[in-house]
């Protein structure tokens, strides 16, 4: 893999920032092509934030995990798809029907527009749990492994283009699904950061040579004292 490629690999979360930071972080580390804008930077900036990376020619993971009614998702899809964002996620425990119509929504609004359809990818189980949790919060006995595969398999066999799945289940997911069926993963840390709130993190390159597809960082890049060092180093050692 060549370092333009690798480039490719990666999604910067802007969790925290707010809207002039983003341009004026971007503007400091033109080789980002990825970006992660999550819930909480979606709702204080609106649809403003997408146009304005869009213009900056950067490429859109709209990560709002999305999970309601079918019908809810469905129309929140179509919508979404209409502002040119190329990820999408949404919650795999929302169920089969709300899955598969929330794919066939999505193809709609983008067409609408003649745009790329997004990828669609269901959230397994977030990075924060571990199994104690699931058994204490939800009385969930399975493994979170077991769980996860589950959650894919339901994604997969809705039509959604992929799965938010943790390092930790990587290899189990790829040997059963090939490069098609993309396996994007947050909780990746650098050898001397700290967890944080995610309990199942790796390396970057272990992650890639686990299966995954694409990997999102944010801490580990943005609270660097040289963030354009810190992701170049990360490109070079998934090369």
């Amino acid at each position: 893999m060549n370092i333009q490629n690798s480039e490719e690999k990666i999604i910067l979360a802007l969790d925290g920032l707010n809207k002039n930071e983003i341009i004026n972080f971007l503007k400091k580390c033109p080789k980002i092509k990825w970006v992660k804008v999550g819930l909480e930077l979606f709702c204080r900036e609106g649809p403003e934030i997408i146009k304005i990376l869009k213009k900056m020619e950067k490429k859109i993971f709209l990560d709002l995990k999305l999970y309601d009614i079918p019908n809810t998702m469905s129309a929140t899809c179509y919508q979404i798809s209409k502002l040119g964002v190329d990820i999408i996620s949404l919650h795999a425990s929302a169920g089969s029907t709300a899955l598969k119509i929330s794919k066939k929504a999505s193809l709609e609004g983008s067409g609408e527009y003649n745009l790329k359809p997004p990828t669609l990818l269901g959230v397994t189980v977030l990075t924060s749990f571990s199994s104690e949790d699931l058994k204490i919060d939800f009385n969930i006995q399975t493994s979170i492994e077991e769980n996860v595969l589950k959650l894919a398999e339901l994604s997969f066999k809705s039509g959604l283009d992929g799965c938010v799945c943790s390092p930790r289940e990587l290899k189990n997911l790829r040997l059963i699904y090939d490069s098609n069926f993309q396996l994007i993963t947050p909780g990746i840390r650098l050898e001397e950061t700290i967890k944080h709130d995610q309990k199942r993190v790796m390396t970057p390159k272990k992650a890639i040579l686990s299966g995954a597809s694409k990997l999102v960082i944010g801490r580990s890049i943005i609270q660097s004292d040289n963030p354009l060092r810190v992701f170049l180093d990360i490109c070079e050692s998934i090369t």
